[in-house]
C-alpha cells in the first residue's frame, strides 16, 4: 500500500496535533498553580476599623507539635491539668482535628506556651474568627459536645494577674462554645478570685443562642467576635446573633489569647475540627 504523502490533510492534522501536545508537555513544568486569593477582612470587622490581618493560621503545616517549624499552638497551660486528648492533621487536608476521651480537662490548642515566659502580640480589642466543625467521637454523642473558641486573658495564661492582696482577676470570651445539639453559647465573664476561694465570674444574662435552620454540630460554621472597648458582639457565619455592653475592667483592658477546645458535657469522646483561625486588628 502507497505511502501517505506528508502533505495529506489527514497528515497534516496529526502533526499539528503532536506539535501541540509536544508544546504543551514542555509548558507542564512552567505552570504555576494559582495561589488561594489572600483572605479579606468581614464587612463587621472592616466596618469597626478592624481590617489588618494581625495572625492567620490556616493550618497548611504543623504549627501545634514539638516538631513545628514554627509553633504557634500548645496543648495546655497552667490553668488547666495536662492535657488528655489529641491533636493531628487529617490526611490529605489542611484541617486540624482536635480530639477528647471525654475526661476532664478536655482538649485544648492554646496561642501561647505552656510557660508564664511572655509570648507573641497583646491583641486587645479586634476581630476573632474561626472556621469550625464539632462532631461526636468514637462511641460518643453529639448532644454532648461542649467543643469551644474562645478568648482567655493572656495575663492569666502567664500567670500574671494577682494583685498586691492575692486575689485574681481576668476576663473571657467564648466566641463559640457548644452546648449540645443546636446550642451555641456566647458569653462574656469577668472572672475574681479572692485569696485561694473559688473563683466567681459575672457574665452577660443573654448567652444561650438556639440555631435552628443549620445546627452547629455536624456541619461547618465560621464563629466570630467583635471585641471593641464596653462591647462585645457575636456572629455565626457573619451574621449577628448576640451583643452585649458591659462595663467589665479587664475586659477592656487585658490581652487576650484564642483558645481551640474539644469538651464533653457527658464524658463521651468528642471532635472539634478547625480549618482556620484568624485575627483581625
Amino acid at each position: 500500500m502507497p505511502l501517505r504523502h506528508a502533505g495529506h490533510p489527514r497528515s497534516s492534522r496529526i502533526l499539528a496535533a503532536v506539535a501541540a501536545l509536544t508544546c504543551a508537555a514542555a509548558l507542564v513544568g512552567l505552570i504555576v498553580p494559582a495561589r488561594p486569593q489572600a483572605p479579606t477582612a468581614p464587612a463587621q470587622a472592616s466596618a469597626a476599623g478592624f481590617s489588618t490581618l494581625a495572625f492567620s493560621d490556616e493550618f497548611t503545616a504543623d504549627t501545634y507539635t514539638g516538631a513545628a517549624t514554627t509553633r504557634l499552638w500548645w496543648g495546655n497551660f497552667w490553668f488547666f491539668p495536662p492535657p488528655v486528648g489529641s491533636a493531628a492533621m487529617l490526611s490529605s487536608t489542611d484541617i486540624v482535628r482536635i480530639t477528647t476521651p471525654g475526661t476532664t480537662p478536655g482538649t485544648h490548642l492554646v496561642n501561647h506556651p505552656i510557660n508564664s515566659d511572655p509570648y507573641g502580640p497583646n491583641y486587645v480589642f479586634g476581630y476573632f474568627e474561626a472556621r469550625m466543625r464539632f462532631s461526636a467521637g468514637p462511641g460518643g454523642d453529639v448532644k454532648n459536645s461542649w467543643g469551644a473558641f474562645w478568648l482567655l486573658s493572656k495575663p492569666a495564661i502567664e500567670n500574671q494577674v494577682t494583685d498586691a492582696s492575692g486575689n485574681k482577676a481576668w476576663c473571657e470570651i467564648d466566641v463559640a462554645e457548644m452546648f449540645g445539639h443546636g446550642l451555641l453559647n456566647t458569653t462574656i465573664h469577668s472572672w475574681v478570685q479572692i485569696g485561694s476561694g473559688t473563683p466567681t465570674d459575672t457574665i452577660n444574662p443573654a448567652h444561650l443562642n438556639t440555631v435552628t435552620a443549620d445546627p452547629i454540630d455536624g456541619n461547618w460554621h465560621t464563629f466570630g467576635v467583635l471585641w471593641q472597648e464596653g462591647v462585645v458582639t457575636w456572629f455565626l457565619d457573619d451574621v449577628q446573633v448576640a451583643t452585649y455592653s458591659h462595663s467589665f475592667s479587664v475586659c477592656n483592658t487585658q490581652a487576650m489569647t484564642p483558645i481551640l477546645s474539644s469538651q464533653s458535657l457527658a464524658g463521651d469522646s468528642q471532635i472539634a475540627d478547625v480549618d482556620w483561625v484568624r485575627v483581625w486588628q
